[in-house]
Protein backbone atom coordinates (compact mmCIF):
# COMPACT_ATOMS: atom_id res chain seq x y z
CA UNK A 1 0.00 0.00 0.00
CA UNK A 2 1.13 3.54 -0.66
CA UNK A 3 0.98 4.84 2.90
CA UNK A 4 0.81 8.57 2.23
CA UNK A 5 -1.84 8.22 -0.47
CA UNK A 6 -4.04 6.03 1.75
CA UNK A 7 -3.53 8.36 4.69
CA UNK A 8 -4.38 11.46 2.66
CA UNK A 9 -7.54 9.83 1.29
CA UNK A 10 -8.68 8.95 4.82
CA UNK A 11 -7.90 12.44 6.11
CA UNK A 12 -9.82 14.01 3.20
CA UNK A 13 -12.94 11.98 4.04
CA UNK A 14 -12.73 13.06 7.67
CA UNK A 15 -12.23 16.71 6.76
CA UNK A 16 -15.19 16.44 4.40
CA UNK A 17 -17.33 15.32 7.35
CA UNK A 18 -16.32 18.38 9.37
CA UNK A 19 -13.33 17.09 11.32
CA UNK A 20 -10.61 19.77 11.78
CA UNK A 21 -7.53 19.09 9.64
CA UNK A 22 -5.09 18.45 12.50
CA UNK A 23 -7.40 15.89 14.09
CA UNK A 24 -8.15 14.30 10.71
CA UNK A 25 -4.40 13.93 10.18
CA UNK A 26 -4.03 12.12 13.52
CA UNK A 27 -6.99 9.80 12.99
CA UNK A 28 -5.86 9.02 9.44
CA UNK A 29 -2.33 8.24 10.60
CA UNK A 30 -3.62 5.83 13.25
CA UNK A 31 -5.96 4.01 10.86
CA UNK A 32 -3.47 3.83 8.01
CA UNK A 33 -0.74 2.58 10.34
CA UNK A 34 -3.11 -0.15 11.54
CA UNK A 35 -3.63 -1.28 7.93
CA UNK A 36 0.09 -1.05 7.19
CA UNK A 37 0.89 -3.37 10.12
CA UNK A 38 -1.84 -5.82 9.12
CA UNK A 39 -4.31 -4.88 11.87
CA UNK A 40 -7.07 -4.28 9.32
CA UNK A 41 -9.93 -4.57 11.82
CA UNK A 42 -8.78 -1.20 13.23
CA UNK A 43 -7.87 0.54 9.98
CA UNK A 44 -9.85 2.07 7.12
CA UNK A 45 -12.55 -0.56 7.65
CA UNK A 46 -13.85 1.42 10.65
CA UNK A 47 -13.65 4.87 9.03
CA UNK A 48 -17.31 5.05 8.02
CA UNK A 49 -18.45 4.10 11.52
CA UNK A 50 -16.46 7.00 12.98
CA UNK A 51 -17.75 9.41 10.35
CA UNK A 52 -21.31 8.41 11.25
CA UNK A 53 -20.49 9.09 14.90
CA UNK A 54 -19.23 12.55 13.92
CA UNK A 55 -22.47 13.17 12.00
CA UNK A 56 -24.62 12.30 15.00
CA UNK A 57 -22.61 14.59 17.28
CA UNK A 58 -20.78 11.85 19.14
CA UNK A 59 -17.41 13.64 19.24
CA UNK A 60 -16.32 17.00 20.60
CA UNK A 61 -14.31 18.39 17.67
CA UNK A 62 -12.88 21.28 19.71
CA UNK A 63 -11.26 19.47 22.69
CA UNK A 64 -9.17 21.43 25.20
CA UNK A 65 -7.77 18.41 27.12
CA UNK A 66 -7.74 20.12 30.52
CA UNK A 67 -5.18 18.81 33.01
CA UNK A 68 -7.08 18.00 36.19
CA UNK A 69 -4.09 17.08 38.34
CA UNK A 70 -0.35 17.11 37.73
CA UNK A 71 2.74 16.07 39.69
CA UNK A 72 6.33 15.20 38.77
CA UNK A 73 5.22 11.57 38.39
CA UNK A 74 1.79 11.68 36.74
CA UNK A 75 -1.01 13.77 35.28
CA UNK A 76 -4.77 13.31 35.03
CA UNK A 77 -6.27 14.57 31.78
CA UNK A 78 -9.85 15.06 30.61
CA UNK A 79 -10.14 13.59 27.10
CA UNK A 80 -12.99 16.02 26.46
CA UNK A 81 -15.10 13.45 24.55
CA UNK A 82 -12.85 13.82 21.51
CA UNK A 83 -11.84 11.12 19.05
CA UNK A 84 -10.11 8.44 21.13
CA UNK A 85 -7.34 8.44 18.51
CA UNK A 86 -6.70 12.12 19.21
CA UNK A 87 -6.89 12.03 23.01
CA UNK A 88 -4.74 8.87 23.27
CA UNK A 89 -2.12 10.47 21.01
CA UNK A 90 -2.19 13.58 23.18
CA UNK A 91 -1.83 11.58 26.41
CA UNK A 92 1.03 9.44 25.11
CA UNK A 93 2.86 12.56 23.93
CA UNK A 94 2.39 14.03 27.41
CA UNK A 95 3.79 10.85 28.97
CA UNK A 96 6.88 11.04 26.75
CA UNK A 97 7.46 14.69 27.59
CA UNK A 98 7.11 13.92 31.29
CA UNK A 99 9.52 10.98 31.03
CA UNK A 100 12.12 13.27 29.47
CA UNK A 101 12.16 15.10 32.79
CA UNK A 102 11.55 12.35 35.33
CA UNK A 103 12.58 9.14 33.54
CA UNK A 104 9.11 7.61 33.99
CA UNK A 105 5.81 9.39 33.56
CA UNK A 106 2.20 8.25 33.68
CA UNK A 107 -0.91 9.92 32.28
CA UNK A 108 -4.40 8.86 33.38
CA UNK A 109 -7.30 10.07 31.26
CA UNK A 110 -11.09 10.04 31.55
CA UNK A 111 -13.94 11.02 29.22
CA UNK A 112 -12.48 9.32 26.14
CA UNK A 113 -13.77 7.20 23.27
CA UNK A 114 -12.46 4.02 21.65
CA UNK A 115 -8.92 4.47 20.29
CA UNK A 116 -8.53 1.73 17.66
CA UNK A 117 -5.19 -0.12 17.48
CA UNK A 118 -3.58 -0.05 20.93
CA UNK A 119 -0.03 -0.59 19.64
CA UNK A 120 0.00 2.69 17.70
CA UNK A 121 0.43 4.90 20.77
CA UNK A 122 3.37 3.19 22.50
CA UNK A 123 4.93 2.79 19.05
CA UNK A 124 5.16 6.58 18.88
CA UNK A 125 6.99 6.55 22.21
CA UNK A 126 9.35 3.79 21.05
CA UNK A 127 10.25 5.79 17.94
CA UNK A 128 11.70 8.36 20.34
CA UNK A 129 13.61 5.74 22.35
CA UNK A 130 11.09 5.28 25.16
CA UNK A 131 9.34 2.14 26.32
CA UNK A 132 5.65 2.90 25.86
CA UNK A 133 2.64 1.25 27.49
CA UNK A 134 -1.06 1.91 27.22
CA UNK A 135 -4.02 0.39 29.04
CA UNK A 136 -7.67 1.03 28.20
CA UNK A 137 -11.00 -0.21 29.41
CA UNK A 138 -13.90 -0.81 27.03
CA UNK A 139 -17.64 -1.57 26.97
CA UNK A 140 -18.65 -4.70 28.88
CA UNK A 141 -18.50 -7.90 26.85
CA UNK A 142 -17.15 -10.47 29.34
CA UNK A 143 -18.60 -12.10 32.45
CA UNK A 144 -16.81 -12.36 35.78
CA UNK A 145 -15.65 -15.83 36.72
CA UNK A 146 -18.73 -17.98 37.26
CA UNK A 147 -21.10 -15.36 35.87
CA UNK A 148 -23.22 -14.82 32.75
CA UNK A 149 -23.69 -11.03 32.83
CA UNK A 150 -21.62 -8.59 30.77
CA UNK A 151 -19.57 -6.86 33.47
CA UNK A 152 -16.01 -6.41 32.12
CA UNK A 153 -14.71 -5.04 28.86
CA UNK A 154 -12.21 -6.88 26.68
CA UNK A 155 -9.83 -4.20 27.99
CA UNK A 156 -6.78 -4.04 25.71
CA UNK A 157 -3.21 -3.19 26.58
CA UNK A 158 -0.11 -2.67 24.49
CA UNK A 159 3.60 -2.14 25.04
CA UNK A 160 6.33 -1.32 22.56
CA UNK A 161 9.95 -1.84 23.57
CA UNK A 162 12.69 -0.24 21.45
CA UNK A 163 15.61 -2.45 20.46
CA UNK A 164 18.49 -0.37 19.04
CA UNK A 165 19.41 -1.50 15.54
CA UNK A 166 16.43 -3.85 15.32
CA UNK A 167 12.65 -3.77 15.07
CA UNK A 168 10.91 -2.98 18.36
CA UNK A 169 9.06 -5.61 20.36
CA UNK A 170 5.31 -5.01 19.96
CA UNK A 171 2.88 -6.51 22.48
CA UNK A 172 -0.79 -5.76 21.77
CA UNK A 173 -3.71 -7.80 23.00
CA UNK A 174 -7.17 -7.75 24.44
CA UNK A 175 -7.73 -9.46 27.77
CA UNK A 176 -10.39 -11.64 26.12
CA UNK A 177 -9.51 -14.89 24.36
CA UNK A 178 -10.07 -12.95 21.10
CA UNK A 179 -11.42 -9.55 20.14
CA UNK A 180 -15.19 -9.83 19.81
CA UNK A 181 -14.92 -8.47 16.26
CA UNK A 182 -13.54 -11.93 15.35
CA UNK A 183 -17.05 -13.35 15.78
CA UNK A 184 -18.23 -11.38 12.76
CA UNK A 185 -15.34 -12.75 10.69
CA UNK A 186 -16.42 -16.32 11.47
CA UNK A 187 -20.08 -15.47 10.85
CA UNK A 188 -19.30 -13.94 7.45
CA UNK A 189 -17.17 -16.97 6.55
CA UNK A 190 -19.93 -19.37 7.61
CA UNK A 191 -17.64 -21.07 10.11
CA UNK A 192 -18.22 -22.13 13.74
CA UNK A 193 -16.17 -20.56 16.49
CA UNK A 194 -13.50 -22.60 18.27
CA UNK A 195 -14.68 -24.04 21.56
CA UNK A 196 -13.87 -21.96 24.61
CA UNK A 197 -14.31 -18.58 22.93
CA UNK A 198 -17.85 -17.63 23.83
CA UNK A 199 -21.03 -18.06 25.84
CA UNK A 200 -24.56 -17.43 24.57
CA UNK A 201 -26.80 -14.90 26.34
CA UNK A 202 -27.78 -17.57 28.88
CA UNK A 203 -24.18 -18.30 29.82
CA UNK A 204 -24.02 -21.60 27.92
CA UNK A 205 -20.84 -22.32 25.89
CA UNK A 206 -21.45 -21.87 22.16
CA UNK A 207 -19.61 -22.14 18.84
CA UNK A 208 -22.38 -20.35 16.91
CA UNK A 209 -21.08 -16.88 15.89
CA UNK A 210 -24.56 -15.32 15.96
CA UNK A 211 -25.25 -16.67 19.46
CA UNK A 212 -21.82 -15.43 20.52
CA UNK A 213 -22.40 -11.94 19.11
CA UNK A 214 -25.57 -11.72 21.17
CA UNK A 215 -23.79 -13.31 24.14
CA UNK A 216 -20.38 -12.99 25.75
CA UNK A 217 -16.73 -13.41 24.85
CA UNK A 218 -14.61 -15.24 27.43
CA UNK A 219 -11.43 -13.98 29.10
CA UNK A 220 -8.10 -15.29 27.84
CA UNK A 221 -6.73 -18.02 30.09
CA UNK A 222 -9.93 -18.25 32.08
CA UNK A 223 -9.62 -16.79 35.56
CA UNK A 224 -6.20 -15.27 34.77
CA UNK A 225 -7.63 -13.21 31.91
CA UNK A 226 -10.48 -12.11 34.17
CA UNK A 227 -7.92 -10.84 36.70
CA UNK A 228 -5.93 -9.00 34.01
CA UNK A 229 -9.10 -7.34 32.69
CA UNK A 230 -9.91 -6.20 36.23
CA UNK A 231 -6.43 -4.76 36.74
CA UNK A 232 -6.61 -2.82 33.47
CA UNK A 233 -10.03 -1.47 34.44
CA UNK A 234 -8.73 -0.24 37.79
CA UNK A 235 -5.66 1.43 36.24
CA UNK A 236 -7.44 3.02 33.31
CA UNK A 237 -10.98 3.46 34.57
CA UNK A 238 -11.19 3.68 38.35
CA UNK A 239 -8.00 5.71 38.91
CA UNK A 240 -8.58 8.09 36.02
CA UNK A 241 -12.12 8.97 37.10
CA UNK A 242 -13.56 7.43 33.92
CA UNK A 243 -16.42 4.97 33.69
CA UNK A 244 -15.65 1.34 34.52
CA UNK A 245 -17.13 -2.15 34.32
CA UNK A 246 -20.57 -2.05 32.68
CA UNK A 247 -20.89 1.74 33.10
CA UNK A 248 -18.89 2.44 29.91
CA UNK A 249 -20.94 3.72 26.98
CA UNK A 250 -21.33 1.97 23.63
CA UNK A 251 -19.66 3.18 20.46
CA UNK A 252 -22.82 2.72 18.41
CA UNK A 253 -25.10 4.43 20.92
CA UNK A 254 -27.66 6.47 18.94
CA UNK A 255 -27.85 9.26 21.53
CA UNK A 256 -24.43 10.70 20.68
CA UNK A 257 -23.23 10.52 24.29
CA UNK A 258 -19.54 9.97 24.99
CA UNK A 259 -18.33 6.53 26.03
CA UNK A 260 -16.23 7.81 28.98
CA UNK A 261 -13.47 5.28 28.31
CA UNK A 262 -10.39 5.47 30.56
CA UNK A 263 -6.74 5.40 29.47
CA UNK A 264 -3.48 4.90 31.32
CA UNK A 265 -0.38 5.85 29.29
CA UNK A 266 3.15 5.24 30.56
CA UNK A 267 6.49 6.24 29.07
CA UNK A 268 9.81 4.97 30.44
CA UNK A 269 13.23 6.29 29.46
CA UNK A 270 15.33 3.10 29.67
CA UNK A 271 18.57 5.09 29.67
CA UNK A 272 17.44 7.17 32.65
CA UNK A 273 16.60 3.98 34.54
CA UNK A 274 19.50 1.77 33.50
CA UNK A 275 22.03 3.93 31.69
CA UNK A 276 23.93 3.13 28.51
CA UNK A 277 23.88 -0.58 29.39
CA UNK A 278 20.33 -0.68 28.02
CA UNK A 279 21.42 -1.19 24.41
CA UNK A 280 23.59 -4.23 25.10
CA UNK A 281 21.17 -5.78 27.59
CA UNK A 282 18.02 -5.51 25.45
CA UNK A 283 19.93 -6.75 22.39
CA UNK A 284 21.19 -9.73 24.39
CA UNK A 285 17.65 -10.31 25.66
CA UNK A 286 16.32 -10.48 22.10
CA UNK A 287 19.17 -12.59 20.72
CA UNK A 288 18.90 -15.08 23.59
CA UNK A 289 15.25 -15.66 22.72
CA UNK A 290 15.80 -15.81 18.96
CA UNK A 291 18.72 -18.23 19.29
CA UNK A 292 16.94 -20.56 21.70
CA UNK A 293 16.16 -24.08 20.50
CA UNK A 294 12.88 -24.37 18.56
CA UNK A 295 10.55 -27.32 18.33
CA UNK A 296 11.31 -29.22 15.14
CA UNK A 297 9.64 -27.54 12.18
CA UNK A 298 9.06 -24.28 14.06
CA UNK A 299 10.91 -20.99 14.25
CA UNK A 300 11.33 -18.75 17.26
CA UNK A 301 9.41 -15.51 17.06
CA UNK A 302 9.04 -12.38 19.14
CA UNK A 303 5.90 -10.32 19.69
CA UNK A 304 5.58 -7.94 16.78
CA UNK A 305 7.28 -10.14 14.16
CA UNK A 306 3.98 -10.70 12.37
CA UNK A 307 3.20 -6.98 12.31
CA UNK A 308 6.67 -6.05 11.05
CA UNK A 309 6.39 -8.64 8.29
CA UNK A 310 2.97 -7.26 7.30
CA UNK A 311 4.40 -3.73 7.25
CA UNK A 312 7.20 -4.79 4.93
CA UNK A 313 4.86 -6.65 2.57
CA UNK A 314 2.30 -3.88 2.50
CA UNK A 315 4.99 -1.28 1.89
CA UNK A 316 5.87 -3.11 -1.35
CA UNK A 317 2.31 -3.02 -2.72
Amino acid sequence: MEFERAKNETAAKLIGSGVPAAQAETVADVMTTADLYGVTTHGAAILDAHIKRVERGGYNLQPAFPVLRRTAAFAVVDGDNSFGFVSASHCMAMAVEGAKESGIYQVFSRNNNTFGPAFYYPLQAAKQGFIGLIFSNSPAQMPPSGGKEKILGTNPFAAVIPVPGQEPIIIDMASSVVAKSKFNEFKNAGKPLPEGWALDKNGVPTTDPEEAIAGLVLPMGGHKGYCIAMLIDVLSGVLSGAAYLNKIGRFYSPDGNGMDVGFCCIAIDPYAVLGEDYDARIQDFVSTIRNSQPVEGNTISLPGDREHLARKKNSEL
